[in-house]
């Protein structure tokens, strides 16, 4: 079947697709053999009790914890955080971390919630969170606790170093990590915003002391595949260091109205209206995420968002359609 609408100009399949279930990706730790399951798609927190981006005004704590059980009751059990969330809410307790702790608190659900975290390398984040000057391992650990303190006191199941940055080597920042988990601070380490070169050095210094990278942190789209073209994403699957995508529905930010951003909300409309037999494009969207071999933790704010995470589970992207969605951004990246 031709596509003509909005010139996508590309050829998709109408076969109806019946996926398999997909299995929960496992974040390899040290001490257990077994590691940690996570679903397929978790949950970004990135706007808790942040009012820069509505927390107060378009959603509140209470949106956001009707959204938090959707999610346990969908079978999400993943929860993204960092110490920098929200970060101005702490003087009421209503930074993300806080916030997330009180909701995991609450939490009866059968299987166990997995929080990720992560911890600010740039020496002055003090002027955000408070306490010293970050320099050296023992500052990151020491924000470490602070995270596991706001959060209620659990520990992390994953925590992961924000972004490199010059100040620290990646031998300390990797010393950090390997700190963090002698101390109890939590059960797996991670990075994040790491490029090829990066993560093929941190992976190579923690398997010399017997500890197994568990997580990259990336942005992910089908309008940014950036990762993918430079091998970042085969280079952590190749080491089996989960790939957790941030910003994976980029293409529907209205703010940037790029034409790229149009066809591709009008393409993974269609394909999910013919191939995924009337799914939603963010349903699409996310899919093409996972069939990329990464977790996609979307930000959630209310209800709906998780109604739309649902949308996209238990079903997966034929090979033709995320061929032609590679083949439209190929074309379009050229422009």
């Amino acid at each position: 079947m031709r596509v003509d609408t909005l010139a996508l100009s590309v050829v998709v399949s109408a076969s109806t697709v019946v996926p398999p279930n997909r299995k929960p990706a496992v974040l390899r730790t040290r001490d257990d053999s077994h590691g940690i399951p996570i679903s397929p798609i978790g949950v970004g927190t990135i706007g808790w009790g942040d009012a820069s981006r509505g927390f107060g005004t378009t959603f509140r704590e209470k949106d956001a914890f009707d959204a938090f059980q959707r999610a346990r009751k969908s079978g999400i059990n993943f929860f993204d955080t960092a110490e920098v969330y929200g970060y101005k809410g702490q003087k009421y307790e209503q930074s993300a971390e806080e916030i997330l702790g009180r909701f995991v608190k609450n939490d009866d659900s059968d299987d166990e919630v997995v929080v990720g975290s992560k911890v600010f390398t740039i020496p002055w984040t003090n002027a955000l969170m408070g306490g010293g000057i970050r320099l050296g391992k023992e500052s990151l650990i020491k924000a470490g606790k602070e995270s596991v303190k706001r959060m209620g006191g659990r520990r992390m199941d994953l925590w992961s170093i924000h972004f490199p940055f010059p100040s620290f080597s990646q031998d300390a920042l990797m010393s950090a990590l390997e700190e963090s988990l002698d101390v109890g601070l939590t059960r797996a380490v991670g990075v994040s915003n790491y490029n090829v070169e990066q993560l093929e050095q941190a992976f190579d210094i923690l398997e010399k002391r017997g500890i197994p990278l568990a997580a990259n942190q990336i942005e992910y789209s089908v309008v940014n595949r950036k990762a993918e073209k430079d091998g970042l994403i085969q280079s952590c699957l190749d080491r089996d260091v989960k790939v957790v995508a941030y910003s994976p529905l980029k293409a529907l930010k209205t703010t940037e109205i790029a034409e790229k951003y149009v066809i591709m909300n009008k393409l993974c409309e269609f394909i999910g209206q013919v191939n995924g037999g009337g799914k939603s494009k963010v349903s699409v969207m996310l899919n093409y995420c996972m069939a990329k071999g990464t977790i996609p933790i979307p930000g959630v704010k209310r209800v709906e968002h998780i109604e739309d995470i649902e949308n996209a589970m238990g079903w997966t992207l034929d090979e033709e359609s995320v061929l032609t969605i590679d083949e439209k951004m190929d074309y379009l990246d050229k422009l």
